[in-house]
């Protein structure tokens, strides 16, 4: 097995620096505009997707000829799993928060290349008992979920997605390499005392609170809903591994009610796994790995170019992405 990935790990290597360096982040961080910002992203891999005017559509379309060149180059089924139902998920909010949200008209909405779930399934399950026989069980207790109530919010859709991205990760990207465990673990657990965070400058109940947590991370519900209540929130924070180096931006976080620190350090953190992770050197691993890099590249590309229409200061964009 190994050895059917030498041709695609080498690849692998060549499309790493493809990779936005630590220059480049400088220079888009700096630079005075958005406009000067998109000259500079011309200039890079980027550029080759540039012809569609909107930049969420070069965007998506980037992050698509990554995941399609990847599955290319491997037979793998964890591989391909563990990429495509991730985008399945996407378009299934996208899909399914267009058709229960409103006023239940099937208007136009953009989504992706279908995963290994055809769009036209997702449409059709809303409605239809035998479209929903096609859908994968994750995604079918999902819709099921949604469909108890005559009308649900935005709100709880996106907590259902929410739920149901997550259930996907905790399954398919673990069943690549146990490697990835970690990687989702800590994702997960990030997101959780995040969630946390905000409700505590919030005054959140802690019911509420219970409602917006993900399963699967280093502590259960339980024991965040219960530090929560007791205002112990940096103390369980630190007993999760690998975690006290952000404990810090952590009570900062807390204490100023600002999240910029803690999410800049909690994405510096799944870069390291990225990069660094306990991943075989041959196999699907690496191509996976790349694939999630890309996506938080191009998630903080948005960032970026959002926060120089908005005039944020370079200061403050140093502060929340990991690369400044």
């Amino acid at each position: 097995m190994a050895e059917s990935f030498i041709y695609a790990n080498g690849r692998i290597s060549g499309e790493e620096t493809t990779l936005l360096d630590q220059r480049m982040w400088q220079m888009l961080i700096s630079s005075p505009s958005g406009e000067e910002a998109l000259r500079l992203l011309g200039d890079t891999w980027y550029g080759g997707f540039m012809q569609y005017h909107c930049m969420e559509d070069c965007f998506i379309k980037a992050m698509e000829a990554t995941e399609e060149e990847l599955i290319e180059l491997s037979e793998d089924e964890r591989l391909v799993r563990g990429i495509l139902y991730r985008r399945d998920v996407r378009n299934a909010r996208y899909i399914w928060k267009n058709l229960l949200s409103g006023d239940g008209s099937d208007a136009e909405v953009e989504i992706e290349l279908p995963g290994l779930i055809e769009t036209e399934i997702l449409h059709k399950a809303v409605k239809s008992v035998e479209a929903r026989d096609e859908l994968p069980a994750l995604f079918l207790r999902t819709l099921e979920e949604l469909l108890e109530n005559d009308r649900v919010s935005i709100v709880q859709i996106d907590r259902k997605m929410d739920l149901l991205a997550a259930a996907v990760e905790r399954t398919e990207l673990v069943e690549i390499n146990s490697g990835f465990r970690t990687f989702v673990m800590t994702n997960i657990e990030q997101k959780n005392f995040l969630t946390a965070s905000r409700c505590s400058i919030d005054g959140v109940s802690r019911q509420h609170l219970r409602e917006l947590l993900l399963p699967g991370g280093y502590h259960t519900e339980d024991e965040i809903e219960e530090a929560y209540q007791r205002r112990t929130l940096p103390g369980l924070l630190a007993e999760t591994p690998g975690f006290n180096s952000i404990v810090a931006a952590f009570e900062e976080a807390l204490e100023a009610g600002l999240f910029m620190g803690f999410e800049k350090e909690c994405d510096r953190r799944l870069l390291e796994l990225l990069e660094k992770g306990a991943f075989p050197v041959f196999g699907p691993s690496p191509l996976a790995a790349f694939v999630i890099r890309r996506e938080m590249e191009i998630s903080h590309l948005r960032l970026l170019l959002a926060a120089k229409s908005a005039g944020v200061k370079e200061d403050r964009l140093k502060n929340r992405l990991p690369r400044g």
